[in-house]
């Protein structure tokens, strides 16, 4: 066995194992998705062994072109003397080609389309002999962009079939083909206040309500609709950061107990899918009331100062106990928006753009912490004066603005910046080994006069563990 063979076996081995499939053809059920990922997953240095080659036969050309033009590809995009085969390499020259990916111009269909549409046309490009016209691309011929797939999210992946990615700030999970998402975020980003900061999480489902069958766009944008629905949560550990989290600054602001309520719907314009709204609205489930009692420990007290002169109102049954400190709640979020993603090539979709302009709304109330005689503590808000009320009066304070860059190349990396509640808030990930592991970044800087739960600053850094299959 001459030494170029016995390369070629080895990569073809390795390429198999990785791949996950011997010799067996890709079973109907498999989605288009998961040959994408199982494609761009492989090393690029690996991915010039694929068998690719130049189908000449008019005959097959005709039918192809047919194929295509038929099933809605856009005739424009379409070449009847440019057909394309891209091929898993075999153990050896007996074996059959499994098909990949076969490109008509500048569309491309897959095995599963082949085997559902055309599967005579697909038979016959997998025969070992390939006894029809065909011209082989050398090696050194760069590789046609359908093996890199665009999508609107790389940590959040629609061309896979399932995901799963666990950060500081959001962990994610995506089961089967179904679109459902399964989420936890800590923070609230849309108001500028980030993990730890924001005082509160939440838990998220997001359910796909409407397929797009735009056939140029539904592999990044599969659902017209999304609607997410959750509840939000308070995070009740000491808002000092003693023990492991003693690096992260001391929180200054909270959540109110009894959760929040959080909807949210993105609408993609069937005319152009690219375009769109989105609306989201996070609302307190339970009004602070006097009666209700607390841990104060777990809240973000700050003591009351002789400079301010906070009053109960003696002719309410309810207030009991004397003022002793205040703390800051963040109360009702929301914000709408119009959004545009954009792919600077759409026929080599690595570079990525999503831009969103719309109105933000950001409520913060504070409480008093009152106490009895007897050591309990409860907040209270109707019936104190001299509290203050922080809540969008001026132009600043409504608008919401955010632009995001994504690399979506061998090595992807993405870095977004956002001005909402005057506050901003700066994200950015990059690889650290392979495209399973990152590293995530956010940082939040106020751009008016900081209120007294806010800090000059928040830097936050975590790694991200990205699984897809």
């Amino acid at each position: 066995m001459t030494n170029s063979i016995r390369r070629f076996v080895a990569v073809a081995a390795l390429l198999i194992g990785i791949l996950g499939v011997e010799s067996t053809k890709l079973s109907a059920e498999e989605s288009d998705s998961l040959v994408m990922v199982r494609l761009t997953s492989i090393d690029p240095e690996l991915l010039q062994y694929f068998p690719r080659w130049y189908v000449c036969e008019s005959d097959i050309q005709a039918k192809i072109f047919n194929a295509f033009r038929v099933l809605g590809y856009r005739r424009d995009n379409l070449d009847q003397q440019r057909i394309v085969v891209t091929a898993q390499p075999v153990a050896n020259s007996e074996d059959p080609f499994e098909i990949l990916i076969v490109e008509c111009g500048t569309e491309r269909m897959t095995a599963q389309e082949m085997s559902t549409n055309i599967p005579n046309i697909l038979s016959k490009l997998s025969e070992s002999a390939r006894a029809y016209c065909y011209t082989d691309i050398p090696t050194t011929t760069p590789s046609s962009q359908p093996q890199t797939e665009a999508i609107t999210s790389f940590l959040r992946p629609t061309n896979a079939a399932h995901s799963f990615t666990l950060s500081a700030f959001e962990q994610t999970l995506k089961i089967g083909k179904s679109g459902f998402w399964l989420s936890n975020v800590l923070g609230t980003d849309q108001a500028g206040y980030h993990f730890w900061n924001a005082g509160e999480a939440k838990v998220l489902l997001q359910r796909p309500l409407y397929v797009n069958d735009d056939v140029a766009t539904n592999r990044a944008i599969p659902y017209l609709i999304n609607a997410r629905l959750g509840m939000g949560y308070r995070l009740t550990s000491d808002p000092r950061q003693g023990g492991v989290l003693s690096f992260i600054p001391a929180r200054r602001i909270d959540a109110g107990y009894g959760g929040k309520i959080v909807t949210a719907l993105d609408f993609n314009m069937p005319f152009h899918p690219q375009f769109g709204v989105s609306v989201n609205a996070e609302l307190p489930l339970e009004p602070v009331k006097a009666t209700t009692e607390v841990d104060i420990t777990t809240y973000a007290a700050t003591p009351i100062d002789d400079f301010r002169t906070i009053e109960v109102n003696p002719d309410d049954p309810s207030l009991v106990g004397n003022p002793v400190s205040t703390v800051n709640l963040l109360r009702s979020t929301g914000q709408v928006t119009f959004f545009y993603n954009l792919w600077l090539d759409p026929i080599r979709p690595e570079n990525f753009f999503r831009f969103d302009l719309g109105v933000n709304y950001v409520e913060v109330r504070e409480a008093a912490v009152m106490r009895t005689n007897d050591g309990i503590t409860t907040l209270a808000i109707n019936g104190i004066s001299g509290l203050n009320t922080w809540k969008p009066n001026e132009l600043g304070d409504w608008i919401y603005a955010k632009v995001e860059y994504r690399n979506q190349s061998t090595y992807p990396f993405g870095i977004d910046l956002q001005y909402a509640n005057q506050t901003l808030l700066a994200h950015a990930y990059l690889p650290l080994f392979g495209q399973w592991l990152y590293l995530e970044a956010k940082y939040a800087q106020p751009l008016r006069g900081l209120r007294p739960f806010e800090r000059e600053h928040m830097f936050m850094i975590s790694p991200v563990l990205r699984l897809t299959l």
